[in-house]
């Protein structure tokens, strides 16, 4: 099948292009080193080393349990403790990010005291990440020890005692998979620095980060081991959804039941929740406490009724069903209604986005918004094929987790003890770098869909990310699609977005590598075809094969997008994307026109003239009162955390010096970074020595 091969960055796109591989072209992978989540899980494996505590083979050497409660041992919580090694670490992880002063300068999150609070915070962060396995721990030792009474009670049926017997086997079987047991667990998800990295306590770049469980059982009379597979959040929220299939060793096993954490099913309500989201924009607002926002906090649209019944989807267990044959229909017929939504992060020290506009011929085309760490919601709202279209979620025993059968499957057959009570909406969610690009026009159904795909394609090209990297959903669902959120879905993210609204020509000249995917010439717009030559050679773009009309998997299609392959055309996206070839990106009207007000000097205005002119990114604000400080910035940049000074030639006298060095010391203690540009100095050398601020600027 050609497109199982089309997005392999060891197939055939580089047999097409040997230049870049067998000419030694080498591409560094990309990694921000900026990510928050990324800088901590380093500074705690830093910490872990400086106490020398020792994690063992499987949490059992970590965590007490012959307690009900699961305590840490008093040993590990000695070590957590130690001041000393607290120490040791801030001095040690000091050393380390020296290399990073400018990077981590820049980052909204950062501030002299954010290593001190993250080590200080290293005990409560240790003990959140035993969660997990805690919550497995307790179900399965409950699961045993109920199903141990039934075996025990001569009252009970033949029949129940059967099934009791295989509930305590596979508990057992859980208990010694999370406590490795056997001695040879090194390779388990559950051994220790494995699990500790899979949590985002340590840093793990192989392994899946905050993942979901699903429990294969073990056969009796065959060598099947019982194993938990690991998936992503956000792909298991429907390969480990409600009744749907596990294809494993030979075998299928169906997803009947939640691992529900023990004493949370006595309280229905404790394990749902209620939240409201935009129908306009699919932003989220959580509920703590009804009755909640009626006004979007992200676009100002009126909200609707909270959503009721949110679910956190947990870890699952499994049943074989039978052997996996030749008759796979069944993957096919079923499928589940996805929803996203988002919500950018909520900082009080700084703005958690940076907005800005898309300008084509001095008229805004779309207004782009980035947030870094931005919560990302995935939604499961029901089977696809449901017969009542309105109704949302899925009937579950909230008592013993276990999911009610699917109506419209004729195979499924209901657990027998199954009492469904409770109507409920699974959703995961996780922090991810987030870009939302919102057109000022309405486009067509096509027209959207076939530009996202384009934009999601380039953007990999450009930036050299793989197909598993870079997301692109259509908010607010795929019905409504009046906006793009495109999300960063590595592992700590590759830091690409953030330079689209930030290098006011980074998105045109994503735009004409989109227009080069769909087989057009960046410069004319001419169809290249996408043909090969009369040899059978590639064509001029790199594509090979017969001429593509309306996409192909050279350029449109991939195999995440085949719900949407039908109106894909990229003659569609060619409309849509030839006037963004004249795209420059700026700060929205609101900001920008906020600066030119309150620019103060005609050499301000100069300098600001001079960053306009060159193409570097402006400031987000102007003369700002720093009161901690005492001092008033003649511009700002506020995630960066960069105070910029344009200073006259009244600057030159003594007294004003002095007072300088007095404003610039205390907005450094405040965690401001300070740029001084002098009317005698050369402004692009300083420009030039602070690219992660400004930018490349106009090449």
């Amino acid at each position: 099948f050609t497109y199982c091969a089309a997005g392999s960055a060891h197939d055939q796109y580089f047999f097409r292009r040997p230049h870049l591989l067998v000419s030694g072209q080498v591409v560094t992978p990309r990694l921000e080193l900026a990510n928050e989540d990324l800088v901590r899980s380093h500074v705690q494996a830093v910490w872990l080393s400086a106490c020398g505590m020792s994690l063992g083979s499987s949490l059992k050497d970590v965590l007490d349990l012959n307690h009900d409660d699961l305590p840490l041992l008093a040993s590990i919580e000695e070590q957590l403790r130690d001041p000393g090694a607290r120490r040791r670490a801030r001095d040690r992880c000091r050393r380390v990010l020296e290399d990073l002063d400018d990077v981590l300068a820049a980052s909204p999150w950062w501030d002299d005291d954010w290593l001190v609070d993250v080590l200080h915070a290293v005990p409560l962060e240790f003990e959140r990440a035993c969660e997990r396995w805690r919550n497995l721990y307790r179900s399965a030792r409950q699961q045993r020890d109920v199903q141990h009474a039934i075996i025990s009670d001569a009252s009970r049926p033949q029949q129940d005692k059967r099934q009791a017997e295989r509930l305590r086997r596979e508990a057992e079987q859980q208990l010694e998979l999370l406590v490795a047991s056997d001695g040879g667990r090194m390779q388990s998800d559950f051994y220790s620095y494995r699990y500790f990295a899979g949590e985002g306590f340590l840093p793990g770049y192989n392994f899946p980060r905050l993942p979901l469980s699903a429990f294969i059982p073990g056969r009796r009379g065959r060598f099947d081991d019982p194993e938990y597979v690991n998936r992503p959040r956000f792909l298991a929220i429907s390969e480990f959804g409600p009744r749907t299939f596990v294809y494993h060793e030979g075998s299928r096993y169906r997803i009947n039941r939640v691992i529900l954490p023990v004493g949370e099913g006595d309280e229905h309500g404790a394990v749902t929740s209620r939240m409201k989201r935009c129908g306009r924009c699919g932003y989220m607002h959580p509920i703590p406490e009804p009755p909640g926002p009626d006004v979007c906090e992200h676009c100002g649209g009126e909200l609707g009724a909270a959503i009721s019944g949110m679910f956190r989807m947990q870890n699952v267990s499994t049943h074989r069903v039978d052997r996996i044959s030749s008759d796979e229909e069944e993957r096919q017929r079923f499928g589940f209604e996805l929803q996203s939504g988002l919500r950018f992060a909520d900082r009080t020290r700084s703005r958690s986005t940076v907005e800005a506009e898309a300008i084509v011929d001095d008229e805004p085309w779309a207004r782009l918004t980035y947030g870094d760490t931005a919560t990302i919601w995935r939604i499961n709202l029901g089977w696809r094929r449901r017969r009542n279209r309105d109704q949302h979620g899925f009937l579950i025993d909230l008592d013993r987790g276990v999911w009610q059968r699917n109506e419209d499957d004729d195979g499924d057959r209901d657990d027998p003890d199954a009492t469904p009570r409770d109507r409920i909406i699974p959703y995961v969610e996780d922090s991810r770098n987030a870009l939302l690009v919102h057109p000022t026009r309405r486009l067509e159904l096509e027209e959207i869909a076939s530009f996202a795909a384009a934009l999601k394609h380039a953007v990999q090209r450009r930036y050299h990310l793989e197909d598993a990297e870079l997301a692109v959903e259509s908010l607010p669902d795929d019905a409504d699609r009046r906006m793009l959120l495109l999300y960063e879905a590595s592992e700590g993210g590759a830091g690409v977005l953030r330079r689209l609204v930030e290098e006011p020509d980074a998105f045109a000249g994503v735009v004409r590598t989109a227009l080069e995917v769909c087989h057009y010439d960046p410069d004319t717009c001419v169809d290249r075809g996408g043909t090969s030559g009369p040899d059978g050679s590639a064509g001029p773009d790199g594509s090979g094969g017969e001429r593509c009309e309306a996409a192909c998997y050279d350029c449109l299609l991939s195999y995440r997008n085949q719900p949407d392959h039908r109106i894909l055309d990229r003659q569609a996206a060619r409309d849509v994307l030839a006037p963004l070839r004249r795209a420059r990106v700026q700060p929205s009207k609101n900001a920008r026109r906020r600066v030119d007000e309150l620019v103060a000097s005609g050499l301000e205005g100069e300098w600001l003239d001079h960053v306009r002119a060159a193409g570097y990114r402006e400031p987000d604000d102007a003369q700002v009162l720093i009161e901690a400080a005492g001092t008033r910035p003649d511009f700002v940049y506020r995630d960066d955390h960069v105070a910029v000074y344009v200073d006259g030639p009244h600057h030159d006298y003594p007294e004003r010096v002095e007072r300088d060095a007095e404003q610039t010391t205390a907005m450094r203690d405040l965690g401001y970074t300070v740029l001084r540009f002098g009317y005698r100095d050369d402004w692009e050398t300083a420009f030039g020595a602070h690219r992660s601020v400004f930018g490349e600027g106009r090449q």
